[in-house]
């Protein structure tokens, strides 16, 4: 870890709340600095994109994606984010500071000859893998990890820092595997380098630890990515193992302590005798030792077994990605090493989780070609789901509790109701609680009332006249459009097909056509000075909150929202400051990706 240099960023305080101080890392790409949460009064630790990287509107929005899925992991052993967003050229995330010393401090650099024994150095490991497999399961990928990564702190809990917010190109969950491979080697031995290129074994520098220990290391170190456990969580499963078999140490509070590196006349002075420092004493006896050994060996040959089913000499098979979510089955395609294309289709899945892949054509176990193509299948949920109950409701609430459970194919049937008022649900075939099959169409019967027409690209005139002939009233609002020309419908609300009271009221949102930037015109400045700060009169603020007008965008899941973009939602104004998607206005409050402004 660096430490804190001066920056000419200190002193910059983002979005009016995080005040950034010195740098204590980063490379070409970030800058990792201190910073303080003036509003929690509390320490942080801010992340900046660099500025040309900043400047581009794809990585920015990567960079932002990335924190925000990493803001949603929920690992004990993960470093938190805390907000990120973009305030004018900055681009950036917060996370909590994580007080305590680094592996690598704690190790003293390699330099004083310190080591951890083996149950205590499993454990900081399997603590390591806990908070990579959540990363994993969700595609992404530390890219960096090293001892300056892993910061302890005096209750000797195990955190995760440092993990790339910029894409790093080529790594892939097999990546952070070697890196806690080397990681187990350094803590087993003391020596923070060790030379790359063949399998590491700790043995070879601490004689006498046990060969489970030998096996770990070596699997993950193995310099063909094809020979290591694909992920974190396969990974985690092997150490488990072996920490089960391994006797705890006598004094848990020294455990937490490094000891010294023991030479090759282990086992005969008093340092042999240390809890948990990798002697015959320590060790159980080969018989109680012989499962999970075992075991792991299964596992191990397993492993070894598929490697070598994939040498480039040989036949390569495509393994079962069958759970992987996308970004992890195009890591596992890139290893193999044959230039393969792929494209995505939905599948039904009753046993995948959605969005994950639920099967591959070419099927799993296929020889593969160079530059063939694999056909990855999306999970969308199982075909046949219960059906939502909607009785009661609106026609309009009705089709989206539908479209939520996955049912896209609706009928509506009117019939005349002299209890409930027009437009509201009163039965639906399957009924609520049956099992629907979301290829088939769901009917709903509903009370009589006036069907709602479509109304998209008509006119205004053409609209209202339309609306106005079948007895409802008009709202018109106006609002600019990219993509509508000017004069042109480009929203509705209700939507087409839901149906209202014969006195009922469409609101129509007018487009005004692209919206235009106009560039203010420079001032001289003794005009700026003499205009600056002007008296606010006692309408002012009122006339400001009326500004923000629910005329605009209602808020919608499925939309894209980029910087700077207004809706209006549950009667207030919102106005995202970055690009979002699915998010609601308000979730995250002051550290959300919207902006309250104000009731409409």
């Amino acid at each position: 870890m660096e430490s804190p240099t001066p920056s000419p960023l200190s002193g910059v305080t983002l979005h009016g709340r995080v005040l950034i101080g010195a740098r204590v890392g980063g490379d070409g790409s970030v800058s990792v600095h201190e910073g303080h949460d003036t509003v929690a009064d509390q320490p942080v630790t801010v992340t900046l994109l660099g500025p040309e990287p900043a400047a581009d509107p794809a990585t920015a929005h990567a960079f932002l994606g990335r924190a925000q899925t990493f803001a949603g992991l929920t690992a004990p052993n993960l470093v938190r984010v805390l907000g990120d967003g973009q305030d004018g050229e900055h681009v950036y995330a917060v996370t909590e500071h994580m007080p305590g010393d680094t592996l690598a401090e704690v190790l003293g650099g390699g330099e004083r000859g310190l080591r951890y024994g083996p149950h205590t150095a499993l454990s900081i490991v399997a603590d390591v893998l806990a908070a990579l497999h959540p990363a994993h399961d969700e595609g992404l990928v530390h890219g960096a990890l090293s001892p300056d990564n892993v910061v302890l702190d005096d209750d000797g809990r195990v955190t995760v820092t440092g993990f790339r917010l910029v894409g790093v190109e080529e790594a892939t969950p097999r990546t952070d595997v070697h890196a806690v491979g080397m990681l187990l080697h350094t803590l087993l031995t003391g020596a923070l380098r060790a030379a790359d290129g063949a399998p590491l074994r700790p043995s070879a520098t601490v004689p006498g630890l046990p060969p489970d220990l030998d096996m770990l290391v070596a699997n993950a170190t193995e310099p063909n990515p094809r020979y290591r456990p694909r992920d974190a969580g396969q990974y985690l499963t092997l150490v488990e193992q072996v920490l089960r078999s391994l006797p705890r140490p006598q004094d848990p509070a020294a455990a937490t302590q490094p000891i010294p590196v023991v030479g090759s006349d282990a086992g005969t002075g008093p340092s042999a005798h240390r809890a948990g420092d990798g002697t015959d004493e320590d060790r159980p006896a080969p018989w109680r030792r012989f499962p999970v050994l075992a075991a792991a060996g299964v596992l191990v040959l397993a492993l070894f077994a598929a490697g070598w089913a994939l040498a480039p000499d040989e036949a390569v098979e495509l393994p079962d990605l069958a759970g992987f979510s996308p970004e992890m089955a195009e890591a596992e395609l890139a290893a193999l090493e044959l230039d393969l294309s792929f494209t995505y289709e939905d599948a039904y899945s009753d046993g995948v989780e959605p969005g994950e892949v639920a099967s591959t054509e070419p099927a799993a176990g296929t020889e593969l070609e160079a530059g063939g193509s694999v056909v990855l299948a999306l999970s969308v949920g199982p075909r046949h789901v219960g059906v939502p109950d909607v009785v009661g409701g609106t026609e309009n609430e009705a089709r989206n509790l539908l479209r939520e459970a996955g049912f896209t194919v609706v009928e509506v049937v009117q019939e005349h109701s002299a209890e409930e008022t027009p437009g509201t649900v009163l039965s639906s075939e399957p009924e609520a609680g049956e099992t629907g099959d979301r290829e088939e169409t769901v009917t709903l019967h509903v009370s009589e009332g006036v069907i709602v027409p479509d109304l998209m690209g008509m006119g205004r005139t053409e609209a209202s006249d339309a609306l106005g002939g079948i007895g409802l009233s008009v709202t018109v609002v106006e609002a600019p459009s990219d993509s509508v020309p000017e004069g042109g419908i480009s929203g509705q609300a209700p939507e087409p097909g839901a149906i209202l009271p014969e006195d009922g009221t469409v609101t129509i949102t007018v487009s005004t056509g692209p919206e235009e930037v106009v560039a203010e015109p420079e001032e001289p400045e003794e005009a700026e000075e003499e205009s600056a700060e002007p008296e606010e009169g006692p309408d002012d603020t009122e006339h400001e909150s009326q500004g923000a007008s629910c005329s605009g965008e209602s808020w919608d899941p499925r939309t894209v929202y980029d910087e700077g973009d207004r809706v209006h939602f549950g009667g207030r104004v919102y106005e995202a400051r970055w690009w979002i998607q699915g998010i609601p206005p308000t979730v995250g409050g002051e550290w959300g990706a919207w902006s309250d402004q104000g009731p409409c």
